[in-house]
This record gives C-alpha cells, structure tokens and sequence, in this order.
C-alpha cells in the first residue's frame, strides 16, 4: 500500500508540473494605463489597474514589473497602492490535480522557475477550502510546502484554516 500511494503523490506531482510547464508556453496577455520596456534590460514595468493572464495564471494589481532571463519570463512583482484597501492578487484556477489559489497582499513576488511565491503585508492565501493568513507568506507550489508568519506583535497572529479531507 505505502508503494501505491508513493506512486500516486508522484504521478500527481509531475501532471502538475507538466500543465505548470505548458502554461509558460502560452502567451502573456497584459492590460494597464501605462508601460515602460526595456528590452535590453529585460524588465518592463506596467502602473495602472494592471491585468496580466497567462493560461491558468491571472494577476491583477496598482503597479506590475517583469523581469526575464534569458527571453523568458522569470520573476513577476505586484504591488498595491500604498494606502489602498485593493490589495495586490495572484489567482491560479483549478486543475485536476489541484485547487483554486487565490492570494492577495500589499506585494506579491512570484518566482516562475521555482514556482514560489511571497506575499507581503496582511497576507492571505486560499487553496481549495483552506486559508493561510499572516504578515509573510510563502508559498512553493510545486512542493505544497507553506511558510506564514506575523508580525511579531500579540494582535497579528497568523491564523489558517485547514478543512478535512474526503475520504477515497
């Protein structure tokens, strides 16, 4: 039985990152008011109710910047207005491997090759019916492996809510 289920965390690890793979083939497509692109720098910079969609992948925020490596997309940050209640938001749809994620913070890193983010500032993620909340949040979505802290203070504790799972 443990070589079954060993075989099944790993058939669905690699299905996820085989979508996550064929999602960075697809085409970005990115609405704001403005832009700034330098090409030979590779990093643009996107202000302005910024919409970015890249198959699964949406991200919505005040100010966007891009960097890539190599011609390829590589780190992407969000960040909200200073002093605006929208926050910065990272929304991932469900596959058939994984739920939605949803995540929101007044900055939001997302490192594409890694597959990690971190969110800063009143964060909050919700995977499916669970949510992770605090100051800090990291998240590696390849691994499923969570990080979440506070801001050390006894009123901002992290708080998450993890729900049971179906029986199979």
């Amino acid at each position: 039985m443990p070589l079954r289920l060993c075989l099944i965390v790993l058939l669905t690890l690699f299905a996820h990152q085989v979508a996550a793979q064929e999602d960075l083939l697809l085409p970005i497509t990115i609405q704001a008011d403005r832009a700034t692109v330098s090409e030979s720098l590779g990093r643009s910079e996107y202000q302005g109710n910024v919409i970015i969609a890249q198959g699964l992948l949406r991200i919505t925020a005040d100010q966007v910047n891009l960097t890539s490596r190599d011609k390829r997309l590589a780190l992407i940050e969000a960040v909200s207005k200073p002093g605006d209640k929208s926050k910065a938001r990272f929304e991932q749809a469900a596959t058939e491997t994984r739920p939605k994620i949803v995540a929101t913070a007044t900055s939001i890193t997302y490192q594409i090759l890694t597959e990690t983010l971190l969110l800063t500032g009143s964060a909050q993620l919700t995977q499916g019916a669970d949510t992770y909340q605090g100051e800090t949040l990291s998240y590696n979505l390849a691994e499923g492996l969570f990080k979440v802290e506070s801001d050390g203070t006894e009123n901002n504790r992290i708080n998450l809510i993890i729900n049971p799972r179906p029986k199979q």
